[in-house]
């Protein structure tokens, strides 16, 4: 029985390079379109609204990610689930899976929409929000609040077409989500007048219409989702898998915003000139390696899908294709930023001394580039096949870094020592993931695990011998 149609990808048969690529694409094109929709958005709030009402948004976006930190790593957790169970062709497995994740996404943002709206105020006093811009910013994040829901709709939707090697249809609701958005946009901030709640109001149905179109998608052509109203409920292994997998993955999310924040503030004590050059590298070095995260993503589905099947040699060959992909690509970016650092910088700004600071920042990115590359297709690697203890670890070891060597390498280089913090981490990180591998310890996480998840099938006491 063919259990998908259309653009979904069965990941446990054909070329691992070609799959990942054929998988890594839309991602990266979704990502480019995700760039130059948020520059749009914040064009219409910024001119029509004024720069009070730009900044407004801007300073409600941590505390609206703080929000949705569980809900991201839950819809992560739950991809790898159902990506596994997918794998292994059990369709009882597969409809657990889908319906656990569902109910528990949906649960989990009607949990965040009651909190957001009740701790949004205190929220934003703890984040020093400036009095001019609190009442806009307030009325922001509560509308972003109340649509918790449709974000968590479209995330948990678009992570289960992923998980079944989809990438096309997400990309195809991000851009009429991102189009719509727009019109929205228009027509409530500059037509109705409705300032910045327009505009979070524009986003919350944007993401519901894209939140539809995934599950509309996944209901006409994935017949074995296709559940009856009583037959969504919470299944308390799958559960437990979901958010063991889940809730490290947002932690780590956290932490490390938090050791970005630490950088920022190291930053911050060299004046407005170098606080610009790190902002104006920044944006170079996201522009330049928007690719990074979605190599490693098709690597974990590969290995995920792979994992459910229990064939481990074609997990092997996943992750040394993933690895492959990697590394030219980041050679490739490396070589592009290190000659032309100095115009990506200019991109941003015209100041002389700003330029010659931010040279400095992308070059040194450049070096570390393919370290970056690799880190994402091992922890990639070890997540989607259920070990996550070690990418905890390897989150700490960035956090670690981040944390305090932008402290002491400053204090003895001044500003220069505090852009090898990130790449130290990458470094620190990467030979915690490389350690892990190389020990084989994950093999018995993962059997393990899908033992878990069904322990009426797989996996059986031969095909424990053979993944062991």
């Amino acid at each position: 029985m063919r259990l998908f149609q259309g653009t979904s990808m069965d990941m446990t048969r054909g070329s691992p390079m070609r799959l990942i690529l054929g998988f890594a694409l839309p991602l990266f094109l979704g990502s480019v379109f995700q760039m130059l929709y948020n520059m749009a958005d914040a064009a219409i709030v910024g001119h029509f609204l004024g720069p009070q009402a730009l900044a407004a948004v801007g300073a409600a976006s941590p505390a609206y990610n703080l929000f949705t930190m569980v809900i991201s790593g839950f819809a992560g957790g739950a991809s790898i689930v159902v990506a596994q169970a997918s794998g292994s062709g059990n369709e009882e497995s597969m409809r657990r899976a889908y319906s656990t994740s569902l109910v528990l996404l949906m649960l989990s943002g009607a949990a965040v929409t009651f909190v957001g709206l009740g701790a949004a105020a205190a929220l934003l006093r703890v984040l020093e929000t400036p009095e001019d811009v609190f009442a806009l910013c307030l009325t922001y994040l509560r509308w972003m609040c109340v649509g918790v829901l449709a974000a968590c709709l479209y995330n948990g939707m678009a992570s289960v077409l992923r998980s079944v090697g989809d990438s096309v249809t997400p990309l195809a609701a991000l851009v009429v989500s991102s189009l719509l958005n727009i019109l929205l946009d228009l027509l409530f901030v500059i037509a109705l007048g409705m300032g910045v709640g327009g505009a979070a109001i524009a986003t919350v149905l944007s993401q519901l219409v894209s939140g539809l179109y995934c599950a509309f998608q996944i209901y006409r052509r994935i017949p074995v989702f296709r559940l009856r109203l009583r037959e969504y409920r919470i299944y308390p292994a799958v559960l437990r898998e979901t958010v063991r997998l889940g809730l490290p993955a947002a932690l780590s999310t956290a932490v490390v915003t938090a050791s970005v924040m630490l950088i920022q503030r190291a930053v911050n004590g060299y004046g407005s000139t170098v606080m610009a050059a790190y902002t104006a590298a920044n944006r170079a070095e996201n522009v330049c390696l928007c690719l990074s995260y979605s190599i490693g993503m098709a690597t974990g589905v590969f290995v995920a899908q792979n994992a459910g099947a229990m064939q481990l040699d074609r997990m092997r060959r996943g992750l040394g294709a993933g690895l492959q992909v990697s590394l030219l690509y980041h050679a490739v970016m490396a070589t592009v930023m290190w000659l032309s650092a100095p115009w990506l910088v200019r991109a941003f700004t015209e100041s002389a001394e700003v330029v010659s600071v931010g040279t400095e920042i992308v070059r040194i990115t450049a070096l570390f580039a393919p370290v970056l590359g690799v880190l994402f297709v091992f922890q990639s690697f070890l997540r989607n096949v259920s070990d996550v203890f070690p990418t905890v670890l390897m989150s700490g070891a960035e956090i670690l870094c981040r944390g305090l060597l932008p402290f002491l390498l400053s204090a003895r280089f001044g500003y220069r020592g505090i852009w090898w913090a990130t790449p130290a981490g990458w470094s620190l990180s990467l030979l915690i993931g490389i350690a892990r591998y190389a020990s084989g310890r994950w093999r018995k996480v993962l059997v393990s695990h899908l033992h878990t998840l069904n322990p009426d099938g797989l996996p059986s006491p031969g095909e424990r011998q053979h993944i062991q």
